[in-house]
């Protein structure tokens, strides 16, 4: 037994592993890149602002309604047929955007790729670090797992932004669809689920302190009660507003950078890497403190992060230095909307139907961020930048509000059962 629980270690972080590559390169083309397009395809195709950013729109608003019924497949059809479509639709819809000419050509590849995006990613890899890590490291290993996004945009940030202004958008489109997708199928070859034999050793590997803590064996209400509770739709519409401000700021900082601020490609992509290096310290930091100080306390600290952040943007106009304050700060803070999903939902709700309930703080989440890049958009082309950060400031204060007055009433709740 003591050979088998270290051998079953060895598997579990190699699937850590293997979840950093995908979060690394299928997600992070998919999901980190994009906003570099926004101001080469504006000014190719004059289009405002505002409507092409309803290309996140689009592919949010396609994500959320997908994401119940995708995670009902979870624990039904075998995980690796459900990461080939996932990252085939994302692979070939970002390709597609090379080739396209409209806008609605723009949505409904957005629509296709954040599909795929949402079923191996946001569904798909929180599943497999809850089912390899039962009980013991959780919220580490899907730190580590998420933390590939920000060591893929390191290098990313850099790549995509001298190949747009050498290359142009079209091919830059082409050539990392093609490389999403021969470097994901690579990869799922040996993405797998633990065997029944393995979930036995996982699931005895705890020691006593954490046998008796409840948390390790929260069972949870399950989808149906959990759904009816009240507190539970205060925490996902207070997630769901965190995510306006989320959606703005990730999809737009570029947009900001170059068309009001006028930095140099290199001085973005400079800044674009920083972020990503502050996202891997905020991934893997984040993925601890959720383990150490629980939900609520984690995401307190990431509340404070994210106005930091915002701030830096909203005076950065006028001490352009912030646009290197804002990197720091909104990329540690990170762990709020790649980590928390996946530990929220097992640590806030139980782990009865885990995946079901993550699909609906994903749904909310996503159509949170569906409509932020867009309203965003439309603040500015009608009030400037100013008002777009002090709006999306707004949405954090009051979303994050929400969000951990929720969790703290679920607590006490829990806590008295």
């Amino acid at each position: 037994m003591k050979t088998a629980g270290k051998s079953n270690s060895v598997n579990n972080y190699f699937i850590v592993f293997v979840c950093m590559f995908i979060q690394a390169i299928p997600y992070g083309i998919a999901q980190n890149i994009q906003p570099l397009f926004v101001p080469h395809v504006v000014n190719e195709f004059n289009f405002s602002l505002g409507s092409f950013s309803l290309i996140f729109t689009f592919g949010a608003i396609a994500a959320a309604i997908a994401s119940p019924l995708l995670g009902r497949f979870y624990g039904r059809v075998n995980i690796k047929i459900l990461f080939i479509i996932g990252t085939i639709l994302s692979s070939f819809g970002f390709l597609g955007f090379g080739y396209a000419q409209t806008l609605p050509q723009f949505y409904i590849l957005s629509a296709i790729s954040q599909i795929g995006s949402i079923l191996f990613s946001g569904l798909g890899v929180p599943f497999l670090i809850n089912s390899w890590f039962p009980k013991k490291g959780r919220g580490k290993a899907l730190g580590l797992a998420f933390s590939g996004g920000s060591i893929g945009n390191i290098f990313l940030q850099q790549i995509v932004s001298n190949l747009l202004v050498n290359k142009g958008y079209s091919w830059t489109y082409i050539c990392f669809g093609i490389v999403s997708m021969v470097v994901s199928l690579a990869l799922l070859l040996v993405v797998r689920s633990p065997r029944q034999d393995e979930v036995e050793i996982l699931n005895s590997q705890v020691d006593d302190s954490q046998a008796a803590s409840s948390k390790e064996t929260f069972e949870g209400l399950g989808f149906k009660k959990t759904i009816a509770s009240k507190f539970f739709w205060v925490f996902t519409i207070g997630y769901a507003i965190i995510s306006i401000a989320i959606s703005a700021v990730t999809t737009q900082y570029a947009t900001y950078f170059t068309n009001s601020l006028h930095f140099s490609g290199a001085t973005i992509g400079t800044i674009g890497s920083i972020f990503a290096i502050c996202c891997l310290i905020g991934n893997t930091s984040g993925g601890v403190l959720f383990d150490k100080i629980g939900t609520a306390n984690t995401m307190i600290i990431g509340f404070i992060l994210m106005v930091l952040g915002i701030l830096s943007m909203l005076f950065a106009n006028a001490a352009p230095i912030l646009g290197y304050a804002f990197a720091i700060t909104f990329g540690l803070n990170v762990f709020t909307y790649t980590v928390a999903p996946g530990f929220m939902s097992k640590d806030v709700f139980g782990k009865k139907d885990t995946t079901v309930i993550l699909a609906i703080i994903s749904l909310m989440f996503a159509l949170g961020f569906a409509f932020g890049s867009a309203i965003f958009g439309t603040i500015v082309d009608n009030f400037g930048f100013a008002a777009g950060w002090l709006s999306m400031l707004a949405c954090a204060v009051v979303g994050f509000v929400l969000l951990i007055f929720s969790v703290k009433v679920l607590e006490r709740q829990h806590n008295k059962a």
